[in-house]
């Protein structure tokens, strides 16, 4: 059985996941990153996306760092995919909390 207080917690613990997601710039990240399977280096990116390179790198940073994507060295490049598995599996664990909560709240149907 999981608390109101449970539930309240794993979605705060979601947060950062849907304000990453919020962003234009890594939404656009990750739709060039998609449509790439092998990967784009910085470089690609600021070329397709028509922004500086400290920008995408910082952008990158951040989905790096909530695990929407990964970089793999490859000699003196990085080729940057998308990586959902992290992500997914906690906002998939966020609505099974929450439909358990809203189970124990029959007024709220």
């Amino acid at each position: 059985m999981v608390s109101s207080e449970e539930a309240l917690q794993e979605f705060r613990e979601t947060i950062p996941i849907f304000e990453v997601l919020a962003d234009e710039r890594r939404q656009q990240i990750m739709i060039e990153l998609s449509q790439h399977a092998q990967g784009m280096t910085v470089g690609e990116l600021t070329e397709r996306m028509h922004i500086s390179q400290p920008a995408v790198s910082h952008q990158l940073k951040t989905l790096r760092e909530r695990h929407f994507v990964a970089v793999e060295h490859q000699g003196t490049r990085n080729y940057y995919r998308v990586t959902f598995d992290a992500p997914l599996t906690q906002v998939e664990h966020l609505i099974h909390t929450l439909k358990a909560d809203l189970e124990l709240k029959p007024y709220l149907h």
